[in-house]
């Protein structure tokens, strides 16, 4: 709603002979005498003109004009308010139910390709409530894009080769080896906790036999293929559990074997963009440190292996030639530099590196009696996202809706005792109980009466602003507000990827359906009214249903 004025302010203020601000404000003042929205334009404007605010906030009034606004105002010192009519209001609820399930929906990603790949945790344990992060985080992203228009494809790129993977192996090895040499040192950067102890038991158990044939030399990599096996097949079923399916498991072997990791580094040797170097090969851009070693794409060793960089690289420009428009990737925040490092790397290649777009994501420490404790696979002391679900009984719902309504780039403390706590305290249980509610009074309503405006509410009919125009309650015109920035709300999303604003707007139209259910009667002797209440709830409960399916969060009936 906002946008529409916002175009109206940008005329006027043009009109009026000034020119726009880089940013101004066009906010909703928490106090409702101060109107719907108001600006600081004018203020903005009188810096760089040197005159009164509340002068130019005066000639850029005499030059607003539209029909959804009942009155413009200028206040304090140049503040401009904004009062839209109630006509607006109901006029944007009949917009509501016309579109039906297709609320907010656009075509701005038409004929566009994007690639959402997230998640992508190294196969040396199973998705703990740290990585698993970035699964709802990608998926609310991919499905808001989606909802724009855009042909989306979700991927997991399986890091299953370098360093990590090898101490990953030698720690399944150490598990083995111990049995016969008790006092073995635990090898260097191995993995510490039961995952890696359990895990090696099972494969020698499962391996007994094969593993009696092998030399020594060759153990280690017997380990980390059944070990990755085993892995991997966890952290599919963690992802199962959370309810996210994935397009495409991309592996970052198959661009070694392929060979198309060795291709991209030649390519870049050829445009002049590496340098020789400690027996390494170097990827090298002006806006680099030159001596960042995470930039080296071929290691010094005898075979000079290329490292994870390169084959990330070839990772991202396989996307590319698969045709997409806008790569997004969901990283952790130890992955700080390497944004850097790829979109030079894409640059040097050709590639327009602003389609890619990378968000980070801080770490998750888990809450519990008040008190909070740091995790990490190195550590051991991980709580894998299988245990936080079936054995700690945390609902899938919460766990995603905890982590998305946070910003992301926000250390988040998730507290164990909220998160099952069955009550109006647990911000899910808040949201779907305003949905239930919905389903509740609609089943308690005429059967013949619901069949009929649930047509209406499916876009197969349209009310007329006169059908609807006895809804002048605060709290009814208070709940048609909030509904109607819901595309606002998903436009910012899919520019900006703050998926926190999500959560927060399904709060605040669940807050305004339970203030007006309070204030109310839907189900009142006054038949006309009754049937405008009822068009309202249909709108909101259609406006729920769209936003939760968008979080990945289920939308029940009956609670």
């Amino acid at each position: 709603m906002s946008i529409n004025i916002r175009e109206k302010l940008v005329e006027a203020v043009k009109k009026s002979g000034f020119e726009i601000p880089a940013e101004f404000d066009l906010l909703q003042p928490e106090n409702e005498k101060f109107g719907d929205f108001s600006t600081n334009v004018a203020m903005l404007i009188s810096a760089k003109e040197n005159k009164s605010a509340k002068e130019i906030a005066e000639k850029i009034v005499k030059n607003i004009s539209a029909k959804e606004i009942e009155k413009v105002e200028v206040a304090g010192t140049g503040f401009i308010n904004f009062y839209l009519s109630k006509k607006h209001y109901l006029s944007g609820l009949s917009e509501i139910l016309s579109a039906g399930v297709d609320f907010g929906k656009s075509n701005i990603g038409k004929d566009k390709k994007a690639i959402v790949e997230f998640i992508s945790a190294n196969p040396t344990g199973p998705l703990h409530i740290g990585n698993a992060r970035g699964g709802p985080i990608g998926d609310v992203i991919a499905n808001v894009l989606s909802w724009q228009g855009f042909q989306v494809e979700k991927e997991f790129y399986v890091n299953d080769s370098g360093n990590q993977i090898n101490h990953f192996g030698e720690t399944l090895l150490w598990w083995y080896l111990k049995k016969k040499e008790g006092n073995l040192p635990f090898p260097e950067n191995g993995y510490s906790g039961d995952f890696c102890k359990n895990s090696s038991e099972e494969i020698q158990k499962e391996q007994k036999t094969e593993i009696i044939k092998l030399s020594d030399g060759k153990l280690t990599e017997f380990f980390v293929r059944f070990g990755l096996e085993k892995t991997i097949r966890k952290i599919k079923e963690d992802i199962e559990l959370l309810g996210i399916n994935f397009d495409r498991f991309v592996y970052e072997s198959d661009f070694l074997s392929s060979g198309k990791s060795l291709e991209i580094v030649e390519s870049l040797k050829k445009g002049d963009h590496t340098a020789q170097r400690e027996g390494a090969l170097w990827f090298i851009a002006d806006e680099l440190d030159p001596n960042d070693r995470e930039s080296v794409l071929l290691r010094s060793d005898n075979d000079k292996t290329p490292t994870y960089f390169a084959n990330d690289i070839a990772y991202h420009k396989d996307k590319f030639d698969r045709g997409a428009d806008l790569l997004v990737d969901i990283w952790g925040a130890n992955h700080h530099g390497h944004i850097t490092r790829m979109k030079s790397a894409l640059s040097a290649l050709g590639f327009n590196a602003e389609k890619l777009k990378i968000l980070l994501y801080q770490t998750v420490r888990l809450k519990t009696a008040g008190k909070v404790s740091q995790m990490g696979k190195r550590l051991g002391n991980f709580v894998n996202i299988s245990d936080l679900i079936l054995k700690m009984k945390v609902p899938v719902d919460v766990f995603k809706f905890m982590i998305i309504s946070q910003n992301p780039n926000s250390i988040l403390d998730f507290d164990l005792e909220l998160a099952k706590e069955k009550s109006e305290k647990n911000p899910v249980y808040y949201l779907q109980y305003a949905y239930a509610r919905i389903c509740s009074v609609l089943r308690k309503a005429d059967i013949n009466l619901v069949s009929e405006l649930e047509k209406i509410a499916e876009g197969k009919g349209r009310v007329e602003v006169s059908e609807v125009e006895n809804l002048a309650e605060k709290s009814e015109i208070n709940l048609i507000k909030a509904l109607l920035e819901f595309p606002e709300v998903i436009n910012k999303i899919a520019s900006d990827f703050q998926i926190q604003s999500l959560p927060h707007f399904a709060t605040l139209v669940a807050r305004e359906f339970h203030n007006f259910y309070a204030n109310c009667e839907i189900l009142t002797s006054d038949k006309k009214l009754m049937r405008s209440r009822l068009l309202l709830i249909l709108a909101t409960r259609n406006v729920l249903k769209i936003t939760l399916t968008l979080m990945g969060i289920s939308a029940p009936e009956k609670m």
